[in-house]
């Protein structure tokens, strides 16, 4: 996207209300951003079907965050080093904003006033105004960053340092890194628990799953079992997780009662991505080498829905709540 004068930020605003009520309307949707295919699929969940394709352009994308009110998404374009702009009322780029190299994740704060950008090849995040769509700061942080996620009362922003084995604990008020917290070997993923009390981070060398406190980036928790992790989310009840095993085709469900897996769902070969519905009732799966995705009952922890061709290669996957 682009700077934009005071007349033009004013006209945004009110398009940005006007897709807030066509997104809100428009539920449930959601999207999956396809690395091979350039585009964004949008499905529909209550029919299971891809309603929409939206194309990029030929830039490798990774991973897309939705705002808070459902008016925008951001997709990270890995191959051109930049973030595109998606209005969802019209299902097309609205612009494209420049950011560090090899872009791979996004995460958008609650409040949607901030979007960061994890740049895997310069090893830094770039912080965007969602207000200009601009870079208002880039911060350095550890070896390869892939993983991002925004606490829940929006003060700090968490990296997934996958070469470095540290998750980077950036202040939002500073744009400065408040801490680095060492983790096993290959962190990835990272969710936050709904209580905002600690954070779970994927770690793929290692196999396993660190709990942290968010006060002071202790382990409480290590949970094993798991083959190449590299996707994580959380219940909005907080009660459990969603694992990608990226080596076993499957989904671990994990209690966070036990911190024991408690089931194993078996997907698409390379399970990219997970994300659950704002109820709570479904998991939702991308699988890379297959195009699929998969629909998870979390009452019974078994497949109810296979969703064939959602796109070529599916990286990422977000859902409005």
């Amino acid at each position: 996207m682009r700077v934009r004068n005071h007349t033009s930020v004013f006209i945004l605003r009110i398009i940005g209300f006007a897709a807030t009520a066509l997104a809100l309307s428009a539920q449930p949707y959601g999207y999956v951003s396809n690395e091979m295919g350039n585009t964004i699929s949008v499905v529909n969940r209550a029919t299971n079907t891809v309603s929409a394709s939206i194309p990029i352009s030929n830039a490798g994308l990774t991973g897309l965050a939705i705002t808070p009110n459902g008016a925008y998404i951001y997709v990270a374009e890995q191959s051109q080093n930049r973030v595109a702009v998606v209005n969802t009322a019209s299902n097309a780029v609205v612009g494209t904003i420049p950011v560090g190299a090899g872009p791979s994740h996004v995460a958008i704060a609650p409040n949607g006033a901030r979007a960061y950008v994890v740049n895997s090849g310069s090893n830094n995040v770039s912080v965007i105004n969602t207000a200009t769509n601009t870079v208002v700061d880039t911060i350095g942080v550890g070896s390869k960053p892939i993983g991002v996620a925004v606490t829940l009362d929006g003060s700090k922003v968490l990296v997934a340092n996958f070469l470095s084995s540290s998750v980077s604990v950036i202040s939002t008020a500073t744009n400065s890194i408040w801490a680095t917290w060492p983790t096993p070997a290959g962190p990835n993923g990272i969710a936050m628990s709904p209580n905002g009390t600690v954070a779970y981070v994927t770690n793929q060398y290692a196999n396993s799953i660190t709990v942290h406190s968010l006060s002071n980036g202790a382990i409480i928790q290590t949970i094993g079992g798991f083959a190449a992790p590299n996707a994580v989310a959380v219940t909005p009840n907080g009660g459990y997780l969603y694992v990608t095993n990226g080596n076993s085709a499957s989904v671990a469900a994990v209690s966070t009662t036990s911190l024991q897996i408690v089931a194993r769902i078996p997907v698409g070969l390379l399970p990219t991505a997970v994300a659950v519905s704002p109820d709570g009732s479904t998991a939702y799966v991308t699988s890379g080498y297959v195009y699929s995705l998969y629909e998870i009952s979390t009452a019974t922890n078994t497949l109810q829905y296979t969703l064939p061709r959602v796109g070529i290669y599916p990286a990422s996957i977000a859902l409005f709540h």
